[in-house]
C-alpha cells in the first residue's frame, strides 16, 4: 500500500473512531515528526494532545452554555483599582474554588456596580475550566422557575436542575 493510501486509510479510521481532530491534523504531524526526527511515541503524543485539546475546547464551549451565564469576564477582566476595598488576595484565593472543594458558601456584599456579578461569573467561568459543573441564575428567574414548575407539577425535576451542579451562583439576591 503506498503512503498516501496508508495515510488516507490512518485519516479515515480516527474519524471513524470519533478522533476528528487527530484526523484532521494528521498529515500535518506526519510531515512535522519526518522533518524533525521524531520518534514514534513523540508523534503520538502529539497527535492525543491535539485530540485532547480539541475535546476540552469543544466540553469548554458546550459547558459555558449550560451554565447560563449572563457574559463572559474572567478575573484577568476586573479592574481592582476600580474597588480599593476588594482584597485582591482574598478573591485570588477564592479563584483557586477551594471553598467548593469544601461545600462552603460565599457570599459578595455591597452596593450596586462595584462588581459583584463579574466577580461571580468569573469564578464560575474558572470553574468550568477546571470541570466543575456550574449554573448561573438570578435569585428572581429561580423563584419564577420554582413557582411554574410547581403550578406544572414538575418541582422535582426543576430541583434537580439547581441541586446537581457542585457551584450554584445566585445573582441579585437582594
Amino acid at each position: 500500500m503506498s503512503d498516501a493510501l496508508t495515510l488516507d486509510r490512518a485519516e479515515h479510521l480516527l474519524a471513524e473512531l470519533g478522533l476528528k481532530r487527530a484526523a484532521e491534523v494528521l498529515t500535518n504531524h506526519v510531515e512535522h515528526a519526518a522533518t524533525q526526527g521524531m520518534t514514534y511515541v513523540e508523534f503520538l503524543l502529539r497527535l492525543l494532545e491535539a485530540e485532547q485539546q480539541a475535546r476540552y475546547e469543544r466540553y469548554l464551549t458546550a459547558r459555558m452554555k449550560l451554565a447560563n451565564f449572563p457574559f463572559r469576564k474572567t478575573l484577568a477582566d476586573f479592574d481592582f483599582s476600580f474597588q480599593p476595598s476588594l482584597d485582591e488576595r482574598q478573591i485570588r484565593e477564592l479563584a483557586t474554588l477551594a471553598f467548593v472543594e469544601r461545600g462552603t458558601n460565599v457570599i459578595f456584599l455591597g452596593p450596586p456596580g462595584v462588581g459583584k456579578s463579574h466577580l461571580a461569573v468569573a469564578l464560575g467561568i474558572e470553574a468550568v475550566r477546571q470541570r466543575i459543573s456550574t449554573y448561573f441564575i438570578t435569585l428572581h428567574q429561580l423563584v419564577e422557575n420554582l413557582r411554574r414548575a410547581e403550578a406544572d407539577n414538575r418541582l422535582n425535576r426543576r430541583l434537580r436542575i439547581y441541586t446537581k451542579p457542585r457551584l450554584l451562583i445566585l445573582d441579585e439576591v437582594g
